[in-house]
């Protein structure tokens, strides 16, 4: 029927325009940098106008459905009444009371045509002048909809594209069919009626829109505004609370690292190292979770081959993670100061300290109830392995790590960790577990014994379709300085099937110790801090590090 299709037609047509808009709007949005510094209002903003899309839906629905059935209504009583009244005027063929029964109908707004007929379809009386010179045939041209009790339900539409609606019932007296009634109901008012309100509806939708959007772009400027003001403090602090920053020391995507002095009222001194977010990244949400939840994942963890944490949160708009000052350098800035790998036995004794530490975190257990936390570090690289004047060996930057204990704040098959130091799961996008760093670890260890990194990538893209084809052997073989023993270690270490690696630290903590007391390495922390201190210590440029 002709109001059922306006409504079909202009319900897919909004049910098209929300779903394509949601989709683009899911799809594209969460990108932009806009969205990225307003999400709870822009989520709060989209809630708006999806509830005026799905109020005036509703609305829209409701008054279409009230409205044909108001039509059908009036149509099918009319009929129905004729066909009552003329009964016995038909039997008789009492043209003027017919007449009289079809001119109470003019009274109805959107009468088209009416007609009585009798048995043999011979029109008897009608109204309506539009169709009084057509060969009358009430079924020739119109197309039955339906039937509704003993009422046929027909639609046609005229040369001025105007629908029309008809009714038909036999009139019956005694029971005896004696002729038709018929009645024709123009659907022209209803159909600008809801051509008014769909309209009306359209607009509303794209009024709310621009005021959400303006609302939203007000807004956005302020945060812009009060992110710059909180940036030109942060960039100008030189304190935070007891922490008196002293000279900056390194500067990633997310933090900065400062030396600092922590200073108690009573006078108390003690050096340590403060990472603070970004001023540019202070106000931006995504990035302070991940940095609290680094500290909040640290701090669990007390073992003297992982960098302590000893206080963190928020200050005068400072979010920051004060931790043990390292006094030394990274393995990264070691190898790169040498343009070498290192002796076997520097290399067995840091790789066995940085087992120790890993164990730790990958076996640590909920100090409440004392479940399994899975801790998994996801970046082992030498940027992260930390070695102190004094021979100490940290593993420091949780920043990514992933643990039971804490929800995920990555995306499923995105890439976490340096493209160089990605074992075959994570280079795939697949879940992780400790064995992960077990093979990140030795990669590290690789480029320790050789002096050059096992692969490099520009790209996701490289790595995803290198890193689970690639063959270690040949790598291996390329180093004949590395004693067969520890090869094999090697080997096992960077097994691309996780069953065939390693399956604890410990593990390979247990083969290195069998391999020094073979070999009678003697290499220990204070060789270490020897090696530091004659190679770094008297550089003018050696700086400290976490």
């Amino acid at each position: 029927m002709f109001v059922s299709d306006i409504a079909t037609a202009t319900l897919v047509k909004v049910k098209e325009y929300s779903t394509s808009t949601f989709q683009k709007v899911a799809r594209r949005l969460p990108r932009l940098d806009f969205i990225q510094r307003n999400r709870r209002v822009f989520a709060i903003c989209f809630a708006i106008w999806l509830a005026a899309n799905l109020a005036g839906f509703f609305i829209y629905r409701y008054t279409v459905d009230r409205s044909n059935d108001e039509l059908y209504q009036q149509g099918l009583s009319a009929v129905r009444d004729l066909a009552t009244k003329s009964g016995s005027f038909v039997l008789e063929k009492d043209i003027l009371a017919l007449n009289l029964a079809l001119k109470e109908l003019e009274k109805i707004r959107d009468l088209e045509f009416a007609a009585i007929l009798d048995h043999e379809n011979t029109l008897l009386a009608q109204v309506g002048t539009e169709m009084t010179t057509r060969k009358f045939d009430p079924l020739a041209h119109h197309r039955p909809v339906e039937k509704i009790n003993d009422i046929t339900v027909t639609t046609e539409t005229l040369a001025g594209k105007t629908e029309i609606i008809g009714f038909l019932q036999n009139i019956t007296f005694s029971s005896i069919e004696v002729g038709k009634a018929y009645i024709v109901l123009s659907a022209s008012h209803l159909q600008q009626a809801l051509n008014r309100l769909r309209h009306l509806y359209l607009s509303g939708v794209l009024l709310i829109t621009i005021l959400l959007v303006v609302g939203l772009v007000g807004l956005d400027r302020r945060a812009k505004l009060r992110a710059l003001k909180v940036q030109q403090e942060l960039e100008s602090m030189d304190r935070i609370g007891p922490y008196l920053l002293q000279s900056k020391v390194a500067r990633g995507g997310m933090a900065e690292l400062f030396l600092a002095n922590y200073i108690r009222r009573d006078g108390f001194r003690r050096k340590v190292a403060v990472k603070r977010i970004l001023p540019h990244l202070a106000e931006n949400r995504n990035f302070i979770k991940m940095f609290t939840r680094e500290a909040r994942l640290a701090a669990l963890l007390q073992h003297p081959n992982i960098v302590q944490i000893f206080d963190y949160g928020k200050i005068e708009n400072a979010y920051f993670i004060a931790m043990e000052y390292i006094d030394g350098k990274n393995l990264g800035e070691i190898l790169y100061t040498l343009s070498q790998g290192l002796p076997v036995d520097h290399s067995v004794f840091i790789i066995s300290e940085i087992c120790k530490g890993l164990d730790y975190s990958h076996t640590k257990q909920d100090d409440t109830t004392g479940d399994p936390l899975h801790i998994v570090h996801r970046d082992i690289s030498p940027q992260n392995l930390l070695i102190s004047y004094q021979g100490e060996v940290k593993v420091s930057d949780y920043g990514i790590s992933k643990a039971k204990s804490e929800p995920s704040l990555t995306q499923a098959g995105v890439i976490k960790g340096k493209l160089s130091y990605l074992s075959p799961e994570q280079a795939l996008g697949e879940p992780v577990d400790h064995r992960a760093d077990i093979y990140a670890l030795g990669l590290v260890f690789y480029e320790m014994l050789s002096g050059r990194k096992a692969y490099e990538f520009s790209s996701d893209i490289e790595a995803i379709r290198a890193i689970p084809k690639m063959e270690m052997e040949p790598l291996i073989d390329a180093t004949p300085q590395i004693p067969e023993r520890l090869k094999r270690i090697l080997l096992r270490c960077l097994e691309k099937k996780k069953d065939s690696r390693y399956q604890s630290a410990s593990a390979l903590y247990g083969d290195l110790v069998a391999f020094k007391k073979e070999l009678k390495i003697t290499f220990d922390s204070s060789d270490l801090a020897d090696f530091m201190t004659k190679t770094f210590k008297e550089d003018p440029n050696a700086s400290s590090t976490e």
